[in-house]
């Protein structure tokens, strides 16, 4: 059974790497773009910025680590019930 928490702990260490280089790549695409041209207050409410899918990507990837890092940590809490 430790294999198995340290598998959902290292996959949820990964997932919150990869959620960290999204969002850096997400808000690099949205400092490199042009500036967006003046919309009026509804347009502006609508209007996605460069970079937004990458930031989603990574909020997604952060939200399914930590479900992750608490499947391993409820893992790990039951072993220790059940070992001592």
């Amino acid at each position: 059974m430790d294999g198995t928490i340290r598998k959902l702990f290292g996959a949820a260490g990964t997932m919150s790497v990869f959620a960290a280089a999204s969002w850096y790549a997400g808000s690099r695409v949205a400092a490199d773009a042009p500036p967006a041209p003046q919309l009026n207050e509804l347009g502006r409410q609508f209007a996605s910025d460069p970079g937004d899918g990458w930031m989603l990507l990574g909020g997604f990837l952060l939200i399914i680590a930590v479900a992750v890092a608490c499947a391993g940590a409820m893992l790990w809490a039951q072993e220790a019930k059940d070992g001592g």
